[in-house]
């Protein structure tokens, strides 16, 4: 990659609790890491997270963390409304600020809808909202962005399995419910091939990051993801 490609660039992020910090979400956003759990994970700032890294090593500015711990891409079941989802107006229209644009954009977001049993597609059934099957949701979110942010580049990421360097005994499985990992990642491939921004497909080095209880990244499994990132934005 020309190291000088993302100079001085303004990156914002959607995310949920993997990519939250304490002082850097917007105020009444849920976060994660804060106080006990920074300890625990050893991630304290923002060098120690994957969106610090990608952001300062490509040589860019962070614009705006736009990350809400248990946030999901469909709609919470227990919400009347959208938000917090990441396919919400106010989630997608939040990663400006001062006047100032994002140049790129950057979504980690799906893991909390393949843990908590999402459905991948709408099946038709109608006790269901459209919006609470990923497919239809990760694709209304996506359009919401382009069309809020038309200049910005975007990039997507697939969802990737965690291991536990202080338990060796810890499974990560990568069916939950009635889906895979892989049904969700091939949604995110499918969507981002078709709305034309980037994929970071983080999924397909086949590359576990050490976690805290076999989710939320250690300091040692953000710079995991952040290298697989900085290796997929060369691409």
């Amino acid at each position: 990659m020309n190291n000088n490609t993302y100079k001085d660039k303004y990156f914002s992020v959607v995310g949920d609790s993997i990519s939250t910090l304490e002082g850097y979400n917007p105020d009444g956003y849920k976060v994660f890491y804060h106080g006990e759990r920074q300890e625990l994970s050893d991630v304290h700032s923002p060098d120690d997270t994957w969106w610090g890294k990608v952001v300062s090593r490509l040589g860019g500015k962070l614009l705006v963390n736009g990350s809400w711990s248990g946030s999901w891409v469909a709609k919470l079941p227990d919400r009347d409304e959208l938000f917090p989802s990441g396919c919400s107006d106010e989630r997608t229209s939040r990663l400006h600020r001062d006047g100032i644009m994002p140049d790129v954009i950057i979504v980690y977001l799906g893991t909390n809808d393949f843990m908590f049993g999402v459905s991948p597609v709408y099946n038709g059934d109608i006790q269901i909202l459209k919006e609470q099957s990923f497919t239809y949701a990760y694709d209304l979110m996506l359009d919401k962005i382009k069309k809020n942010y038309p200049d910005a580049e975007i990039f997507c990421c697939t969802l990737c399995t965690a291991y536990m360097e202080k338990d060796p005994s810890f499974f990560f499985s990568e069916k939950r419910w009635n889906s895979t990992m892989e049904e969700f990642n091939a949604i995110i491939r499918s969507i981002a091939e078709e709305k034309s921004v980037h994929l970071i497909d983080l999924y397909t080095h086949g590359t576990a990051y050490d976690s805290m209880e076999g989710c939320h990244p250690t300091a040692k499994g953000m710079e995991t993801l952040a290298e697989l990132m900085i290796k997929e934005m060369g691409k």
